[in-house]
């Protein structure tokens, strides 16, 4: 019976990703610019190159006849792509562009995504769903929705600000982010409470950490100037960045071993402060490896694309770590401090309040 039912819920969750991916696909009306979709295209020229270091690659010209769907008309484009398609697109029968333009001059701007994103957006919820509750699968989607608009008035406020203080913002907006996010998911309650005050507290002590090494330091073999595409102080933006990766990457954590720890103050079995800060010890030294981990993981797919770039232009591989990867790998040092310094706060402070509090909300 359990079996039919999960089986019937996946048709569901089939269903409504199947019919998001139709619905976006004909959503064009909806857009002020022009969207077109490719109905032919014509390879008009090939050509072979190859630069100083033997790399070779293989230059097309498109010809690409569009159909546009808001605008009831037939346009001729080309377009121009490698087959490396390191900075250009080869576009194919069937796909969906975004274009700007009018009067014969159109050009293309991007690939219209929204169709397999919001695919994608309804999968996630529909497994949510089937593998949760609805309750917390409802908060759960509230919070990531409240969480984006607070992210962009964050950005909003300090594209528009002048000179504004970068540093304040976004520690402003962790705070509230992490606030927002662990009342939604967990209620009002003292594991909540105990969770954000966690939280917080390794983050306070993890950015103190970086600020002192770096002041110590003289920010001496930190290349800030590498960041890409910088339009403010890069120094502070690199530490906004860094308040908020560390605050992820530590409220996953505590939030774990504040439910362990929780679940065994619901016990209502006699302990001490030792009986929680050995559970909770325990407990991260569990975790703890394999979140650094996962960060790494991350830290390395998002550098992969680039640093097979620089191996391809005949950079070698100090150069690659000074000025590719430096600022990469000093922000995954800087969460994994924190990841560490959160089993020990979060373990003395859930111990040191479950002996005030017996009583369990």
């Amino acid at each position: 019976m359990i079996f039919l039912k999960k089986t019937k819920n996946y048709w569901f969750v089939a269903i409504a990703v199947i019919t998001a991916w139709f619905l976006l696909r004909s959503d064009s009306f909806l857009y002020q610019e022009p969207v077109g979709q490719v109905t032919h295209v014509k390879v008009q020229s090939k050509q072979k190159t190859t630069d100083e270091h033997n790399n070779t690659d293989n230059i097309y010209h498109q010809q690409l006849t569009v159909k546009l769907l808001n605008r009831n008309k037939i346009i001729k484009l080309t377009n121009q792509y490698t087959d490396s398609q390191t900075v250009t697109h080869k576009y194919k029968v069937g796909d969906q562009l975004l274009l700007t333009g009018h009067a014969g001059h159109f050009r293309i701007i991007s690939l219209k995504r929204d169709a397999v994103i919001g695919s994608l957006v309804v999968l996630l919820l529909g497994l949510l769903l089937i593998y949760g509750k609805w309750r917390a699968t409802s908060w759960l989607t509230l919070s990531l929705v409240a969480n984006v608009i607070l992210f962009a008035i964050a950005l909003y406020i300090d594209v528009h600000l002048k000179n504004p203080n970068v540093i304040l913002i976004f520690s402003i907006l962790a705070i509230v982010v992490a606030s927002l996010s662990l009342v939604l998911v967990l209620g009002r309650t003292l594991q909540m409470v105990v969770t954000l005050l966690a939280t917080l507290l390794s983050t306070v002590l993890t950015m103190f950490i970086m600020f002192a090494a770096l002041k110590i330091t003289g920010n001496e073999g930190v290349h800030f100037e590498t960041m890409s595409y910088v339009t403010q102080v890069p120094v502070t933006l690199f530490l906004a960045q860094t308040i908020i990766g560390v605050l992820g990457a530590v409220m996953d954590e505590a939030a774990d071993i504040v439910a362990a720890l929780f679940g065994l103050r619901r016990e209502k079995i006699e302990r001490h402060f030792k009986d929680y800060w050995n559970a909770g010890m325990n407990v991260g030294r569990d975790i703890m490896g394999t979140l650094i981990n996962v960060l790494f993981m991350i830290f390395i797919a998002e550098t992969m694309p680039m640093v097979f770039l620089m191996l391809r232009n005949g950079n070698n591989w100090p150069y690659i770590l000074d000025q590719i990867m430096n600022l990469g790998i000093l922000q995954t040092v800087i969460s994994g401090i924190g990841i560490v310094l959160a089993v020990p706060v979060t373990s003395a402070l859930v111990g040191w309040i479950a002996e005030r509090y017996k009583v369990v909300d």
